[in-house]
């Protein structure tokens, strides 16, 4: 069954120009897809790819452009003011907490500003219960975050979204800005508490090693579209779009030397897209087509955007 479903959704940005002018772009076009209850669906792509402005949207932070949000195939714009049905982990957990607060109020907020069922000697006692969850001591309740690692820091995030109960939880780039071990650390827990609760996640990041490991199907976005969709086995075993064979190539682990041509030049700019393919100017199989006609996600269970590759 599909939790959350995303039909054309689009977030467009005016950008000043000049006096009295102002020109419209399209951070994210188009992107539609469906997170399956249960399950961790990855995004994937390169640094201002639309990956975030994306996560922004589905939980209410921004004001969608275009297109439809459905939660269990209903329109989901009520949702936005659920707490118990969607949170987020933003990436920098230091700027997301308030540092006026010690963490054990910062935790406990949901509960007195979502007027949930539980008293004031109650709200510290379930905070000191879930920072145990998260792997911190109940004593922590009274630090301040500037008292605490970029790791605990994340735990704290990590639980201050848990507070609520939800079903789905956004993770935006939770682990980029940790070192290795406390990754493997914040990403165990993800997955024990997606178990413990039967949490639907999407996991965004541009590391391919966290996406291989968390996620069960994989979107791979380029310039504020999908370029390919499948499961992370066969998106891994069978990469279609250069752009993705170009990314796992580039893995350290994970791609295989010489499968793919390294990515040359830069992105392009949002603001001048043209009528055909995103990737069209770094790709080394692109057609006079390419530049003139904009490819369609195409297939079954395996979906690419490229007029050349065949799927299902």
């Amino acid at each position: 069954m599909d939790i959350l479903s995303v039909r054309n959704l689009s977030k467009s940005f005016a950008l000043r120009t000049g006096f009295g002018k102002r020109q419209e772009f399209y951070a994210v076009q188009n992107v539609s897809f469906s997170l399956r209850q249960g399950s961790c669906l990855g995004l994937v792509g390169e640094s201002g790819c639309g990956k975030s402005t994306l996560a922004r949207m589905l939980v209410g932070l921004l004001p969608k452009s275009g297109g439809e949000i459905f939660y269990k195939n209903s329109p989901a714009e009520e949702y936005f003011y659920n707490p118990r049905i969607l949170q987020m982990v933003f990436q920098d957990p230091f700027s997301s907490l308030n540092p006026r607060l010690c963490v054990g109020k910062s935790i406990g907020e949901p509960y007195k500003i979502n007027n949930l069922q539980c008293s004031g000697s109650d709200v510290a006692a379930a905070v000191q219960d879930i920072l145990q969850e998260v792997g911190l001591e109940k004593d922590y309740y009274c630090r301040y975050p500037h008292e605490f690692s970029g790791g605990q820091r994340q735990r704290i995030a990590i639980a201050r979204a848990l507070v609520t109960r939800p079903e789905i939880l956004v993770c935006d780039e939770p682990v980029s800005a940790l070192d290795a071990s406390h990754q493997a650390q914040v990403l165990n827990l993800l997955l024990d508490l997606k178990d413990k609760y039967g949490l639907s996640y999407l996991f965004i990041s541009h590391n391919l090693q966290v996406i291989s490991f968390m996620c069960d199907e994989i979107l791979v976005m380029y310039a504020g579209e999908i370029a390919e969709q499948a499961d992370k086995d066969e998106l891994f075993a069978n990469p279609l779009h250069p752009y993705t064979k170009a990314l796992i190539a580039s893995a350290p682990y994970i791609g295989k030397q010489g499968e793919a041509e390294a990515l040359t030049g830069e992105a392009p700019s949002l603001t001048q897209r043209g009528t055909g393919c995103s990737f069209a100017g770094r790709c080394s199989l692109a057609k006079r087509r390419c530049f003139e006609e904009k490819p369609v996600l195409t297939g079954q269970k395996h979906k690419v955007a490229c007029h050349f590759c065949q799927t299902d």
